[in-house]
């Protein structure tokens, strides 16, 4: 180790010539060698460990002339200061004049706003996205504290599940994609289009109340640093996939383009009732669907990736106008061999538990990738701005199953080709404006947002195995089931219309340091979803004139055009409900008020409270008729905020308030699903209640400097009526619907760490290091009265709660040679994925260890070249029971029910900047 007083230090302030702001962010690098910075939130750097001699400092900053001070003299054990004044760039501007934006997307300026919210807050920043080489906003977010992935696309915030978290694209409401629960999939916003990821953790008045883990706000890009066309071209190659037979969903030959060209939608005169048209009318039916039951057999390409990005800044009349474009496709296969098992209930004396089934799945899966960004803002002056946000984004995912194996001393052979086509619209108008030299600010949003879910025919079909290696197709008698012979048809709009404003009024001091300030605002939003399926199977037409021979050939052949008739073959048979539909509305109109009381710099204090009145109607069936729901319901929700500044470095925050948490419209529509992926089915439950929660936070903050940040923060949750997903008693664990468990409690600590090594030795590779941490404990018990949750355990943890969370990552950065190299790690503790009863116990998810490993390497300002080695460790995803109840999860002795290993991926991504 050096110290200080063999070595000096340079340190100073920025600011812009033209507006006297401070610069966040600006780049500082001693020529000639690696040793660098950036200016922090108020515009100071410091530049440690520096040998003495006499070096050239360079200043960059984007639209701003670069600078270089000769002659800077470093002596051992002194500060050199050297502040520096930042003038504008016109050649580069292209005459535009400076109206003092700032970068809001690196990771300096993220951490000045996290550090001046007045909420428990955690964050992520472009810069840090582009370091870490996630691909979506799913992998962005679980780098942040208490922040978990299910399913790869759902978040999963301070153990809690995705119901229990609000998202919202640049401040509105994001639609939701999925039919069976309220969430936002992450897996659709491409990482190259977002600005920054912020996370509120606490209450606040002015953000919505319909949260228990946070309130995630995704923030694409605005206004542009300069004008750049990039085009960036990556392809990967899976372990389990690429170069092998892959087999795929038969859904014609423009799949790749990610649009639904209705090759297996119903055909447009199809019957809406198969049980009321004649048989000449019902063999026309059936002669009209596709004969599409095999799949394509191909070999699967490498998995590609195409972004092209565009940004252009524009002068008109002294104003500032820019534009940014950007539109991504990308397209993967992905091939699975899943074990999947179910079980009796654990026998003390034999020490075991019996099967039911045991199926071994191949599943393959295509997804193609579509995505466009269309953002404008334009500044008229300081006190100015408008923006015009566009957002779409869809996924189409493509999969076919072929599952073996035993259910009760039966083999069978079973199907599945499922397509999914996925989408959303999302755009926003807003302003935002400064009045009475800044005392007064006020902003708007008017947004409108459309999901769309389509999933035509999915397709199931079963065969039994005779003994002698060949196979039947299981054909039933009577009535259909769909789920081992039929077609299954859904369609799902949601349209919501939102608008919003907000007014923040310095008030009159009353002393000198003492400068409240108030701020109040509205939000309304008219949220429509309608929610249409079709559950169509196949019976034999006639059991007496039934030919046999059909039941030996392949399914193809089964569904012959000549074979679908009224005598000797197969026909159609009408399984939908009128349940099996509904159309929903919610309408939310809310006000709130926060008063601002800082003192010297010293304490905050946010108090304020928000008014919530939410209107949610559905309309369905259930077995005994017309369903309606109406829950119009008011709710007063107080919040505080309390921040005391220890010094310019650290801070404390202490934080409560109450907030909520509705039924969705899936969880309380009576209709009832089939999942094939995970052999069970699910219903809604109309009778929920709105969960109500009072949220305490204590948070520690220090910022040792720009870049930099360590925190510690505590948190306790008490929840009544949470909303469950929870398997139906008698069901074996094959049935699920939706309940309120009366009781909860959430009780957890996080520790975030951002820290560069740089300073502490005169080790060049240590000085070109930055270490990330996060990690999170969380203890969760789910308390019943004995009555309330008939088969359930007691004091078990609650529904997707994991009790430990891990995010690591060392970041190897060096300026000179242009070379980054960044490490990271993942882990969640077990949690329950699927709530069991006393006899069936839970199903948890395990742990399980990622890492990731990105090079980069730039060769000039141009171009650039980035490897991506994915998932390293590729351990099992693994779906587990702890059938004795010793604590242990032991698969030598414990129910293991599904279990696979995603496969390591290896990519590459040329990137190159045409200007």
């Amino acid at each position: 180790m050096l110290s200080y007083a063999q070595t000096g230090k340079i340190s100073g302030k920025i600011t812009d010539k033209t507006t006297g702001q401070t610069l966040v962010g600006l780049s500082v690098l001693i020529e000639g060698t690696s040793i660098g910075t950036t200016s922090d939130a108020d515009g100071n750097y410091i530049l440690n460990t520096v040998k003495p001699g006499t070096y050239r400092i360079s200043f960059s900053f984007i639209s701003f002339k670069k600078q270089i001070i000769p002659n800077v003299k470093v002596t051992p054990g002194k500060t050199t200061v050297v502040d520096v004044v930042m003038e504008d760039d016109q050649s580069t501007l292209n005459d535009v004049v400076v109206t003092g934006s700032r970068k809001t997307g690196t990771e300096v300026s993220l951490l000045a706003e996290l550090k001046k919210s007045q909420s428990i807050a955690n964050g992520v920043s472009s810069q840090t996205i582009q370091r870490s080489g996630d691909t979506d906003a799913a992998q962005v977010v679980k780098r942040v504290p208490g922040i978990t992935i299910v399913d790869n696309r759902f978040i999963n915030i301070r153990g809690l599940a995705e119901r229990y978290n609000n998202v919202q694209l640049n401040n509105v409401t994001a639609p939701s994609l999925e039919t069976d629960v309220r969430s936002f999939s992450f897996d659709l916003i491409p990482s190259n289009q977002i600005d920054r990821v912020l996370v509120y953790k606490s209450p606040s008045a002015d953000i919505p109340a319909d949260f228990a883990g946070g309130v995630v706000k995704v923030f694409l890009k605005s206004i542009p640093d300069d004008d750049r066309l990039t085009i960036d071209y990556g392809t990967s190659y899976r372990q389990n996939a690429t170069f092998k037979d892959f087999k795929r969903t038969n859904t014609g030959s423009l799949y790749f383009t990610g649009f639904n060209t209705g090759d297996n939608d119903l055909p447009v005169n199809f019957p809406s009732n198969l049980n009321s048209v004649s048989a000449s009318k019902l063999n026309a039916a059936g002669h009209a669907l596709r004969n599409n039951w095999l799949p394509d057999v191909n070999t699967a390409n490498l998995d590609q990736k195409l972004n092209i990005y565009g940004s252009k800044r524009f002068n008109i009349n002294n104003k500032l106008l820019g534009n940014i474009t950007a539109i991504t496709y990308s397209n993967s296969k992905t091939n699975n061999a899943v074990f999947r098992g179910n079980y009796e209930v654990y026998d003390p004396v034999s020490q075991i538990a019996e099967e039911n089934y045991r199926y071994n799945d191949d599943q393959y899966t295509y997804n193609v990738r579509l995505g466009i960004v269309h953002n404008w803002a334009f500044k008229l002056d300081n006190n100015n701005t408008f923006e015009f946000k566009n957002l779409y984004n869809q996924l189409s995912t493509s999969q076919y199953v072929s599952r073996f194996g035993s259910e009760k001393q039966q083999d069978y052979a079973n199907f599945a080709s499922n397509v999914l086509y996925r989408g959303i619209y999302s755009g926003q108008l807003s302003g935002v404006h400064k009045f009475n030299n800044e005392h007064t600010k006020f902003d708007w949003v008017f947004g409108y947002s459309k999901s769309f879910r389509d999933q035509p025919d999915y397709s199931r079909y079963r065969t039994l195995a005779n003994g002698d290696g060949t196979f039947n197709i299981f054909v039933p008698t009577g009535g259909a089931q769909p789920e081992f012979l039929g077609r299954f048809f859904s369609k799902m709009n949601e349209d919501i219309k939102t608008g919003a404003f907000n007014i923040e009024q310095a008030l009159a001091p009353k002393s000198e340091g003492f400068k409240p300030s108030l701020k109040i605002g509205g939000y309304y939003e008219d949220k429509q979803r309608t929610f249409t399926s079709r559950n169509i199977g196949y019976v034999r037409a006639n059991s007496l004139n039934f030919d046999q021979s059909l039941l030996k050939g392949t399914i193809e052949e089964l569904f012959d055009w000549k074979n679908i008739n009224t005598t000797t073959g197969i026909r159609l048979d009408e399984k939908s409900n009128p349940y099996d539909n509904y159309d929903a509305s919610n309408k939310l109109l809310a006000g709130f008020a926060n008063f601002v009381l800082p003192y010297k710099d010293k304490l905050t204090i946010v108090a304020g409270a928000r008014v919530e009145n939410n209107v949610q109607k559905l309309n369905s069936f259930d077995t005994d008729g017309p369903v309606n729901v109406n829950n119009d319901i008011t709710r007063i929700l107080p919040s505080a905020n309390v921040q005391f500044n220890v010094n310019e470095k650290s801070l404390f925050r202490l934080a409560y308030g109450k907030t909520l948490n509705r039924p969705e419209f899936r969880e309380i529509a009576p209709f009832s699903f089939y999942d094939f992926d995970q052999n069970f089915n699910v219903a809604g439950n109309p009778n929920l209640k709105t969960a109500k929660i009072d949220n305490f936070d204590l948070k520690y903050e220090f910022y040792p400097s720009s870049g930099e940040l360590i925190s510690i923060s505590g948190f306790y949750k008490k929840f009544k009526d949470a909303i469950e997903m929870t398997a139906i008693p008698g069901s074996n664990a094959q049935s699920f619907n939706f309940n309120n468990a009366q009781k909860v409690r959430n009780v957890g600590v996080e520790l975030e760490m951002r820290k560069s090594l740089a300073g502490l030795s005169e080790s060049q590779f240590l000085n070109d290091l930055t270490v990330l941490l996060n990690a999170s404990y969380i203890n969760s018990k789910v308390m019943f009265d004995g009555a309330s949750a008939i088969g359930q355990s007691n004091n078990r943890p609650m529904q997707g709660q994991s009790p430990y969370i891990l995010n690591a990552a060392i970041f190897y950065n060096n300026i000179k040679s242009k070379f980054q190299v960044n490490l990271l790690y993942n882990v969640a503790g077990k949690r329950i994925a699927f709530v069991g009863t006393d006899l069936i116990r839970d199903i948890y998810e395990m742990p399980r260890n990622v890492v990731d490993l990105v090079v980069t390497k730039n060769f000039t300002n141009k171009l650039s070249l980035k490897a991506n080695f994915n998932d390293l460790l590729n351990q099992n995803f693994t779906l587990m029971q702890d059938g004795n109840q010793d604590g242990n999860f032991d698969q030598s002795v414990d129910q293991v029910t599904a279990q696979f290993k995603s496969g390591r991926q290896f990519g590459l991504t040329l990137s190159y900047k045409l200007f």
